[in-house]
């Protein structure tokens, strides 16, 4: 492809302002890159109408769209075409199956992902003021929203499909290792709106992890440093039900369930952590974490010398001795609140008193991990990603979500800081004997419904504006030329 750029001297920044050209330059090349990016795609139209099963697909004739990119908005005409093998007649655009154009909306999957990775850093107003100096396009704050909570639920759905999926063994993950760690916990969030007046001011969001092992890498500086290897997360507001069943769906789409062997949970003790099942071929052991287990102690207790003889006791392994000794410390003291304080420690204790070990102190034997890089883990992770994956952005700084919101921001989180948003714009896992067919575009409308013009663009740059002078294309192979002749 040929690009031939035409500047009009006159029209140059004069002067020593650098910013000043380097901004001129900037809109310049933006928009010999939107003219270069219309004319290829119009052109692999034509490829795709000449390639076509023309018995099935009927040419309808064009229709003008827009789609809005990292430089700016590309207008472009692409066919419509019916689909003479579907008894209603839909229509498809090809040229979105050719090019596997993945977007929400008008917006292009890239500029969708700057946004998703923004908005995990930083409040929708900064997000939409960032991507406007960047791209070019203006999209406000609530436009940022609609664009990730469409994102979060095309999560949502990838989620429960893997779910079914799971349901009749089906499920897709490759990730193959005997030995799996869950780790599972809740942080409360404000509530807003609606959502304060249906739940309350607050509303616990649960959060769950799993990962194959430990990875110890040193860094630059000489500093050891952990990484959970192969780490799945999920979080959401949803029922424990709800929640468990599509934890599990994450967990199938990653790992290869049927090569698992052993599955250790590590939890607070809460009942919505206790109550997850596993397969009932497979074995689970659960663990109260140890944070969780010393923190109750130093709540319960003000005794300093006590409390660190119980935990010298659960590390020698002595959970009767430990019980004993809590209930004969309750028998001997005559203060009702400190007695009522240990009380609710024994309880605690005992409701866990078969998780109080750890897993590798229960005598069982312990399968090997996939890779000798890859280290049995102590557990104890939860603390440290509760923060990372949630708190960080969701809690504090006057943050208060409504539940919808605040679940499709936690799917988005989730995958910021696991594996990636890839997944999100990836053809959906089909069921077994489903065969994918030609996607229509516009929820698959007729004929007679589709707009002779398909979204919307506008003036790109707002610090100026650029003329382009288009050459009609020879011919669908042939080189192309773009002319800049002017810059206003």
């Amino acid at each position: 492809m040929n690009i031939t750029v035409n500047l009009e001297v006159d029209n140059i920044p004069t002067g020593n302002n650098f910013e000043e050209i380097e901004d001129w330059m900037y809109g310049v090349c933006m928009a010999i890159g939107r003219a270069g990016i219309s004319q290829i795609l119009e052109r692999l139209d034509l490829e795709a109408m000449a390639q076509r099963d023309s018995g099935r697909f009927r040419n309808r004739g064009k229709r003008r769209t827009s789609i809005k990119t990292r430089l700016g908005v590309v207008e472009y005409d692409r066919r419509v075409y019916q689909d003479l093998a579907d008894e209603s007649r839909h229509c498809v655009f090809l040229l979105d199956r050719m090019m596997d154009m993945s977007r929400i909306g008008q917006v292009s999957s890239s500029v969708c992902r700057i946004m998703a990775s923004e908005i995990c850093t930083g409040s929708y107003r900064t997000v939409s003021r960032n991507v406007e100096e960047t791209t070019g396009l203006s999209i406000s704050p609530m436009g940022v929203w609609s664009i990730i909570q469409k994102m979060g639920e095309k999560e949502q759905a990838r989620i429960e499909r893997h779910t079914e999926l799971a349901k009749i063994d089906s499920s897709v993950g490759d990730v193959e290792t005997k030995i799996l760690y869950e780790e599972a916990d809740g942080v409360w969030l404000k509530l807003q709106g609606a959502s304060r007046i249906e739940h309350g001011e607050s509303k616990e969001m649960k959060v769950a992890i799993a990962y194959d092992g430990v990875r110890w890498k040193v860094n630059d500086k000489g500093q050891k440093r952990r990484s959970l290897d192969c780490k799945t997360a999920y979080a959401s507001f949803d029922s424990a039900e709800k929640f468990r069943r599509n934890n599990e769906g994450v967990i199938e789409s990653r790992f290869l369930v049927d090569a698992i062997k052993l599955r250790v949970k590590n939890g607070d003790g809460a009942s919505w952590i206790n109550a997850v099942q596993a397969h009932e071929d497979v074995k689970t052991i659960r663990v109260l974490d140890e944070f969780h287990r010393n923190k109750k102690l130093l709540e319960c207790s003000q005794d300093k010398v006590f409390a660190k003889n119980i935990r010298g006791l659960l590390y020698e392994k002595k959970v009767e001795d430990a019980l004993e000794c809590i209930e004969a410390q309750i028998n001997s003291i005559d203060d009702a609140k400190e007695k009522e304080n240990l009380q609710a420690l024994y309880t605690y204790y005992s409701e866990n008193k078969e998780h109080l070990l750890g897993y590798y102190d229960r005598g069982i034997e312990i399968p090997e991990t996939r890779s000798p890089d890859i280290h049995h883990a102590r557990l104890g992770s939860m603390e440290s990603n509760i923060f990372t994956l949630i708190g960080d952005r969701m809690k504090d700084n006057r943050c208060c979500w409504s539940i919808k919101g605040g679940n499709n921001l936690a799917l988005i989180l989730s995958l910021y800081h696991t594996t990636g948003f890839e997944s999100l714009f990836k053809e959906p896992i089909p069921f077994p004997d489903e065969e994918p067919d030609y996607i229509a575009d516009d929820n698959m409308l007729l004929i007679r419904d589709i707009p002779k013009r398909i979204g919307h663009g506008y003036e790109y740059y707002n610090r100026g504006s650029i003329a382009t002078e288009y050459h009609e294309m020879s011919s669908a192979l042939q080189t192309m030329d773009i002319s800049v002749s002017k810059f206003i």
